[in-house]
């Protein structure tokens, strides 16, 4: 029963796998190599929790079998538990020193802990043991791509590409690494290699979307700069936004009393602000040009889709507004036009990053804190029609909440 389940794990039959596999435990509830390939199934289906609690038994029953680790340290990769995969994946390496495929794993570990030095290390180590790994020649070829190696990273990945040219993550992960430095057009031949033979790979259907929209010359400069900010370290990340806050407050100060000296740090000011806004709304309008695209209106979520649409809208909606500002006529109208305006436009933040259609059932408490924002918006503008001096009050309460969850999705970026 455990081998055709093997067989049928490697058709990626896992419903019928997992039936043999709990036929095999009603017969041997103690046995560590079904329990082993019962979280492989749940692996599969991304179940991982149910993976993580599985294996675990396995290990229980089975304490030095090194597999055993590899996939308990692979299910906590996957929850982005990190530090525990790493310590998983050492012990692992203890049990047996000579799978490659494990060096390869604690490689890329290494690699989104950013620590691309130690990232090499392992993914050679690896090769030494065995030479035609796929999993080490990827990582390598990521570590020195993050490394700023380029040509020893074209060289890896194209041995990469020569050990198994029909290898789907392969291509995946040439298609990010050239993304990365900017080739979006061979990024999206890779992307679109991948998913001719595994059409549901998730991320190659993401790297495609983003090679796409790299096509907009603004979008693949932020996507850039959005690369460089992940592949600096977390205290870095941190003390950038709060550097350049530093910077323009000392600024003003300097300039302070020069009224054309002053003006320039102001508008220096307003530039550093639209492209922080910018940036948080670009992949909605990339995704709303996608939707006229041969290729990626096929590849946008629904959810992608309905956000490209009510983020574009509300941003012209709020143009129009300030824009009308100007013909107002002196009456209590033309003091909350703009307010009008500067809410539609805040707007796309939240109507671009919520999940549709709009539920609270399952929802992260930052996805219910985005509906009722723009619940209350939508409130606010219908007052402002029938008392708009009770709306500018509400105006006010807008914008702090409106600091406040861009606030906290700062904080957990």
């Amino acid at each position: 029963m455990l081998e055709r389940a093997n067989i049928l794990l490697q058709q990626n039959r896992i419903s019928d796998a997992e039936a043999q596999i709990r036929k095999a435990l009603e017969q041997e509830p103690r046995n560590s190599h079904a329990l082993a390939m019962l979280s492989r199934c749940y692996l599969s289906s991304r179940q991982y929790e149910r993976a993580i609690d599985t294996i675990r038994d396995a290990i229980s029953l089975a304490p030095n079998e090194s597999f055993y680790f590899y996939l308990l340290g692979f299910a906590q990769y996957k929850i982005n538990q990190n530090f525990a995969a790493i310590q998983t994946l050492q012990k692992a390496i203890q049990l047996n020193p000579y799978a490659g495929e494990y060096f390869g794993l604690l490689a890329f570990l290494f690699i989104d802990e950013r620590r691309f030095e130690e990232a090499l290390s392992k993914a050679n180590e690896g090769l030494a043991l065995e030479a035609d790994n796929i999993t080490c020649l990827n990582a390598r070829a990521t570590a020195l791509n993050k490394l700023r190696r380029t040509g020893d990273a074209i060289d890896s990945m194209n041995a990469a590409l020569a050990q198994d040219p029909e290898n789907e993550v392969t291509h995946n992960t040439v298609g990010w690494n050239l993304l990365e430095r900017g080739r979006n057009n061979d990024a999206q031949n890779h992307f679109m290699e991948a998913l001719r033979i595994n059409p549901d790979y998730s991320g190659a259907k993401s790297g495609l979307k983003e090679s796409l929209k790299s096509k907009l010359l603004l979008y693949k400069w932020l996507l850039q700069y959005s690369f460089w900010v992940r592949n600096q370290s977390k205290t870095v990340r941190i003390a950038l936004p709060i550097g350049f806050y530093i910077a323009f407050r000392t600024l003003i100060g300097l300039t302070e009393g020069n009224e054309h000296t002053e003006a320039i740090a102001w508008i220096l000011g307003a530039i550093y602000l639209l492209f922080v806004f910018t940036s948080w709304t670009i992949g909605s309008i990339a995704n709303f040009v996608l939707l006229f695209h041969p290729l990626g209106k096929y590849s946008l979520s629904n959810t992608e889709r309905w956000g490209a649409i009510n983020t574009v809208c509300a941003l012209l909606a709020g143009v129009v507004a300030i824009a009308l500002s100007g013909f107002g006529n002196g009456t209590s109208y033309e003091t909350a036009i703009i307010p009008v305006g500067i809410i539609c436009i805040s707007l796309a933040l939240p109507l671009g990053r919520i999940e549709y259609p709009v539920t609270f059932k399952n929802k992260t408490w930052k996805q219910k804190y985005a509906v009722g924002l723009i619940a209350f918006a939508f409130i606010s503008l219908i007052v402002v029609t029938i008392a708009p001096s009770i709306f500018l009050t509400l105006f006010f309460i807008y914008i702090v909440a409106f600091v406040i969850y861009n606030w906290s999705g700062a904080v957990s970026a």
